[in-house]
């Protein structure tokens, strides 16, 4: 989070958390925590960034910006919301925000020992709001649609869809 506070995605530009954050090592101040591994829990260096992946995947969504690179948990879990949120991990997967608005993002993450918030400020150009979601059985594993509608400014309105398996 540290890394990422005063981060700025200008207009058009992609934001690659990989890319902005780096390897996670030891030698830059990362610590093992929990990792989830091919659905298995583990433990690594850098472990928990998808604490961070996940609010920030949702800042996003919320703010109306593009997602044009995530990747779900393949375990729900149950502190980040079913079916919206997002994993990291070196080099892959990776978490992509598009800045699509005329105006710069800043980023601005907080963080308590128990929390993290991301807070995304610009000028109001869009808002994104969670507008459904489905379910079904693939298998084993529960395929999860997330459908987001985006209301601009200028009224016109736009949705997507975000999809995780677990």
């Amino acid at each position: 989070a540290d890394l990422m506070k005063g981060k700025v995605i200008e207009p058009g530009a992609t934001l690659s958390l990989n890319e902005a954050v780096g390897q996670r090592t030891e030698a830059r101040g990362f610590v093992k925590a929990p990792v989830i591994y091919d659905s298995k829990y583990d433990e690594d260096v850098g472990g928990g960034v998808s604490q961070f992946a996940a609010t920030t995947f949702n800042a996003a969504f919320f703010g109306g910006l593009d997602i044009p690179a995530y990747q779900m948990h393949s375990i729900a879990i149950d502190r980040y919301p079913y079916g919206r949120e997002a994993t990291i991990s070196w080099t892959s997967p990776d978490l992509k925000i598009r800045n699509n608005t005329p105006y710069g993002v800043l980023m601005w993450p907080t963080y308590t020992d128990t929390s993290i918030t991301v807070t995304l400020y610009s000028t109001q150009y869009a808002y994104g709001e969670q507008t459904g979601q489905t379910t079904s059985r693939s298998g084993a594993c529960t395929t999860v649609s997330t459908t987001r509608t985006i209301h601009y400014v200028d009224g016109r309105t736009g949705s997507d869809t975000f999809h995780a398996r677990y």
